[in-house]
């Protein structure tokens, strides 16, 4: 491979002059396994890296930042993605979702000097270590098992169809005692999760908190299993003192998944290297985390499932709402779009309508009171009463018969953090005012 490597750098959702046979190569190197999701819950959709806008007859590149090293005609490239609202805000996002500070200062980790794979490698080990030390409150956590126990005295309770050969043979007894020990297979996945960090993803000593090292110390006294399968890790039980420890472990499976298929496309013929975050996963997440926290309080679940349609028929299907406030079977539903939105006639996709009126239908076919449906999308500049009045619907699909509306809202991200805080304060004072009013 050639050392002289070119760089080509642009925004996410964005244009670019490339010729189509790179495009397409680049789309050939960049897989579902190039992109870092921060949760399993997040659904996976096949969307290719760079799409061709026919009316612009230019390249489109989509809702992934980060760096993809490649080769093309003997001649090495890096293809750096770079968010547009800039890596400040991303990293204000991530805070909100994981309710952890990631850099004390401007400076800290050098957030903003580092190459675009360097800086998503140290937030996802910055991410790691809030997390884990938040979650260790009540110590490492332990579940119940049944020891047994052979020799002259009791511990627990006494086994006595089971004592009857030994105490004849070596006048011993059995006995059984329920006593608490670690789960050695969530400790097994954060030490696994921890080297995998330590080796490449620029985690250092000076970035664990006294929580995180208590909890590394305590893993290196048990003997860790040598892996954790799918159908173990589905199994974990927390219990209610342990719970705090579930988005870490999640989080660290992920982090092992990852490095699972990374050795896969290093044995194939390959010759890239790739790692991206879908900002679409992270501004859904982001307003998922922030109406959580503003109606939880209020009695409101809040939530995103997914749901089957014709369950026994060839033409299943499931539908996952990205948002969903729900009390006393009434229900707003909402769905996150990572998209340019002015306010212009292109900005609004047809199959955006037709997805949230779909969402919306199947509730009401659940005998759910549905309120209010909407798309969320990240604005340029803040929403005035003009755009307001603009897009929003008293009734569904604009006609009298209907008691559900319809909007378009979402939250100013350009800019910089106070302007960000303060868009988002007015975004949930609007959704409020709809739930007052319903």
């Amino acid at each position: 491979m050639s050392k002289n490597i070119i760089h080509i750098e642009v925004k996410d959702c964005s244009y670019i002059e490339m010729d189509a046979e790179m495009a397409l190569h680049i789309n050939q190197c960049f897989t579902e396994q190039s992109v870092f999701r921060l949760s399993e819950r997040i659904k996976e959709d096949e969307i290719p890296l760079l799409s061709y806008d026919y009316k612009s007859r230019k390249w489109l590149t989509g809702r992934y930042i980060g760096e993809l090293n490649f080769q093309f005609k003997n001649q090495s490239y890096c293809l750096k993605v770079v968010p547009r609202f800039g890596n400040a805000i991303v990293l204000h996002l991530l805070e909100e979702i994981f309710n952890v500070k990631l850099a004390k200062n401007k400076s800290d980790n050098k957030i903003n000097q580092e190459s675009q794979n360097q800086l998503i490698k140290k937030l996802i080990s910055l991410i790691w270590t809030r997390e884990l030390g938040k979650a260790n409150v009540h110590g490492i956590p332990k579940h119940k098992v049944n020891n047994t126990y052979i020799g002259k005295s009791v511990k627990g309770k006494l086994k006595i169809r089971e004592s009857i050969l030994p105490l004849y043979n070596s006048k011993q007894i059995v006995s059984e005692k329920v006593e608490k020990t670690a789960d050695v297979t969530i400790l097994t996945i954060l030490q696994k999760a921890y080297r995998i960090l330590s080796k490449d993803y620029f985690l250092t000593p000076n970035m664990l908190s006294d929580n995180v090292t208590d909890v590394l110390n305590h893993a290196q006294n048990f003997h860790i299993k040598k892996g954790v399968n799918a159908n173990e890790y589905r199994k974990i039980k927390y219990g209610a003192i342990y719970e705090s420890f579930r988005s870490v472990v999640d989080f660290s499976w992920v982090i092992i998944q990852r490095k699972n298929n990374s050795i896969t496309q290093k044995n194939s013929d390959k010759d890239t290297d790739a790692l991206f975050l879908d900002i679409a996963e992270i501004w859904e997440s982001y307003l998922l985390s922030i109406l959580k926290k503003a109606y939880t309080t209020k009695g409101w679940k809040v939530f995103s499932k997914k749901f089957y349609t014709y369950e026994s028929q060839n033409f299943k299907r499931g539908l996952i709402p990205d948002i969903i406030l729900e009390k006393d079977d009434n229900v707003f539903v909402w769905d996150a779009k990572y998209k340019n939105m002015e306010f212009r006639s292109i900005d609004y996709d047809r199959n955006d309508f037709f997805q949230i009126h779909t969402y919306g239908a199947y509730m009401k076919a659940q005998n759910k009171n549905v309120i209010g449906l909407g798309l969320l999308y990240p604005f340029n500049k803040e929403l005035n009463q003009e755009n307001e009045r603009n897009n929003y619907s008293s009734t569904l699909f604009g006609v009298n018969q209907s008691d559900t509306w319809f909007k378009v809202d979402g939250i100013k991200l350009s800019g910089d953090i106070i302007s960000l805080e303060a868009s988002k304060e007015a975004f949930l004072s609007r959704i409020n005012k709809q739930i007052i009013n319903a």
